[in-house]
Protein backbone atom coordinates (compact mmCIF):
# COMPACT_ATOMS: atom_id res chain seq x y z
CA UNK A 1 0.00 0.00 0.00
CA UNK A 2 1.43 3.48 -1.01
CA UNK A 3 -0.26 7.06 -1.00
CA UNK A 4 1.95 9.24 -2.74
CA UNK A 5 5.48 7.52 -3.08
CA UNK A 6 5.17 6.72 0.57
CA UNK A 7 4.45 3.27 2.29
CA UNK A 8 1.69 2.76 4.89
CA UNK A 9 3.21 1.77 8.01
CA UNK A 10 2.31 -1.67 9.52
CA UNK A 11 -0.73 -1.96 11.53
CA UNK A 12 -1.59 -4.44 14.13
CA UNK A 13 -4.36 -5.10 15.91
CA UNK A 14 -5.55 -8.25 18.29
CA UNK A 15 -8.12 -10.72 16.95
CA UNK A 16 -9.62 -12.11 19.30
CA UNK A 17 -12.63 -13.27 17.17
CA UNK A 18 -10.17 -15.34 15.48
CA UNK A 19 -8.89 -16.36 17.98
CA UNK A 20 -11.59 -18.12 19.53
CA UNK A 21 -12.55 -19.42 16.14
CA UNK A 22 -8.61 -21.27 16.02
CA UNK A 23 -9.47 -22.54 19.35
CA UNK A 24 -12.67 -24.14 18.09
CA UNK A 25 -11.49 -25.57 15.03
CA UNK A 26 -8.05 -26.89 16.97
CA UNK A 27 -10.58 -28.66 19.79
CA UNK A 28 -12.73 -30.14 17.17
CA UNK A 29 -9.50 -31.83 15.82
CA UNK A 30 -8.52 -32.84 18.26
CA UNK A 31 -5.04 -31.05 18.21
CA UNK A 32 -4.89 -31.54 22.20
CA UNK A 33 -1.09 -30.38 21.81
CA UNK A 34 -2.21 -26.92 21.15
CA UNK A 35 -2.55 -24.83 24.31
CA UNK A 36 -5.23 -22.34 22.71
CA UNK A 37 -4.24 -19.90 25.45
CA UNK A 38 -0.65 -19.32 24.43
CA UNK A 39 -1.55 -18.71 20.93
CA UNK A 40 -2.55 -15.15 19.95
CA UNK A 41 -4.21 -14.25 16.48
CA UNK A 42 -3.52 -10.15 15.39
CA UNK A 43 -4.81 -8.80 12.04
CA UNK A 44 -2.03 -7.08 10.28
CA UNK A 45 -2.91 -3.98 7.94
CA UNK A 46 -0.18 -2.51 5.36
CA UNK A 47 1.51 -6.16 4.85
CA UNK A 48 3.15 -6.63 1.07
CA UNK A 49 3.31 -10.32 1.77
CA UNK A 50 2.25 -12.37 -0.74
CA UNK A 51 0.46 -14.54 2.14
CA UNK A 52 -3.12 -14.89 4.01
CA UNK A 53 -1.92 -15.80 6.89
CA UNK A 54 1.68 -16.57 8.77
CA UNK A 55 2.56 -18.34 11.98
CA UNK A 56 5.32 -16.85 14.09
CA UNK A 57 6.71 -19.26 17.28
CA UNK A 58 8.72 -17.74 19.97
CA UNK A 59 12.16 -18.63 19.71
CA UNK A 60 13.93 -21.16 22.85
CA UNK A 61 16.54 -18.62 23.26
CA UNK A 62 13.74 -15.83 24.24
CA UNK A 63 11.82 -18.03 25.91
CA UNK A 64 14.40 -18.63 27.78
CA UNK A 65 16.23 -15.46 28.47
CA UNK A 66 12.65 -13.48 29.58
CA UNK A 67 11.39 -17.09 31.33
CA UNK A 68 8.59 -17.49 29.08
CA UNK A 69 6.70 -20.54 28.32
CA UNK A 70 6.03 -21.53 24.28
CA UNK A 71 3.92 -19.30 22.55
CA UNK A 72 2.47 -18.82 18.91
CA UNK A 73 0.97 -15.74 16.89
CA UNK A 74 -0.95 -16.52 13.95
CA UNK A 75 -1.10 -13.07 11.55
CA UNK A 76 -3.87 -12.79 9.12
CA UNK A 77 -2.97 -10.28 6.53
CA UNK A 78 -5.70 -7.68 6.10
CA UNK A 79 -7.63 -6.78 3.64
CA UNK A 80 -6.77 -10.41 1.88
CA UNK A 81 -7.69 -12.93 4.26
CA UNK A 82 -10.64 -9.99 5.05
CA UNK A 83 -11.64 -11.27 1.16
CA UNK A 84 -11.58 -14.84 1.95
CA UNK A 85 -15.19 -16.78 2.45
CA UNK A 86 -15.26 -18.35 5.75
CA UNK A 87 -14.44 -21.75 4.36
CA UNK A 88 -11.24 -20.53 3.24
CA UNK A 89 -10.33 -18.84 6.01
CA UNK A 90 -11.27 -21.81 8.44
CA UNK A 91 -8.67 -23.23 5.45
CA UNK A 92 -5.95 -20.80 6.15
CA UNK A 93 -6.32 -21.05 9.85
CA UNK A 94 -5.83 -25.09 9.86
CA UNK A 95 -3.00 -24.75 7.85
CA UNK A 96 -1.43 -22.38 10.01
CA UNK A 97 -2.02 -25.19 13.01
CA UNK A 98 -0.35 -27.50 11.06
CA UNK A 99 2.68 -25.64 11.58
CA UNK A 100 2.57 -25.97 15.04
CA UNK A 101 4.91 -29.26 16.11
CA UNK A 102 3.15 -31.71 18.73
CA UNK A 103 5.59 -30.77 21.45
CA UNK A 104 4.26 -27.30 21.25
CA UNK A 105 7.63 -26.15 21.71
CA UNK A 106 7.74 -22.40 20.26
CA UNK A 107 9.53 -24.07 16.95
CA UNK A 108 7.60 -24.39 13.63
CA UNK A 109 7.11 -27.14 11.54
CA UNK A 110 7.89 -26.55 7.71
CA UNK A 111 5.84 -27.04 4.64
CA UNK A 112 7.46 -30.49 3.67
CA UNK A 113 9.76 -32.72 4.99
CA UNK A 114 10.69 -36.47 4.12
CA UNK A 115 8.20 -37.07 7.11
CA UNK A 116 5.51 -34.33 6.72
CA UNK A 117 3.90 -32.09 4.91
CA UNK A 118 1.20 -29.60 4.50
CA UNK A 119 -0.86 -29.74 0.93
CA UNK A 120 -4.15 -29.07 0.33
CA UNK A 121 -5.23 -32.39 0.28
CA UNK A 122 -4.43 -32.63 4.21
CA UNK A 123 -6.37 -29.04 4.60
CA UNK A 124 -10.11 -29.90 2.65
CA UNK A 125 -9.42 -33.49 4.62
CA UNK A 126 -9.16 -31.86 8.05
CA UNK A 127 -12.12 -28.73 7.38
CA UNK A 128 -14.07 -31.63 6.14
CA UNK A 129 -13.61 -33.33 9.68
CA UNK A 130 -14.33 -30.13 10.85
CA UNK A 131 -17.12 -29.84 9.28
CA UNK A 132 -18.46 -32.41 10.13
CA UNK A 133 -17.58 -32.26 14.13
CA UNK A 134 -20.32 -29.13 13.46
CA UNK A 135 -23.00 -31.10 11.96
CA UNK A 136 -23.15 -33.97 14.22
CA UNK A 137 -23.79 -30.91 17.07
CA UNK A 138 -21.12 -31.47 18.98
CA UNK A 139 -19.37 -28.23 20.64
CA UNK A 140 -15.62 -28.06 19.29
CA UNK A 141 -14.71 -26.43 22.70
CA UNK A 142 -15.21 -29.79 24.19
CA UNK A 143 -18.15 -28.39 26.68
CA UNK A 144 -21.23 -30.00 26.37
CA UNK A 145 -23.57 -27.20 26.71
CA UNK A 146 -24.76 -27.83 30.36
CA UNK A 147 -25.82 -24.90 32.46
CA UNK A 148 -25.32 -25.06 35.62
Amino acid sequence: MRRRGKTVPLRWEAAPDLRARLGRIAAALGFQHVDAARVTVVRTYGSRANAYAQIWGLARIFQHALRLRPRYVVEVLMPAFGRLSRAEQDRVLIHELLHIPTTFSGGLRPERTPHFRISAHKVNRLYEAYRATLRRGARPSGRSGKRS
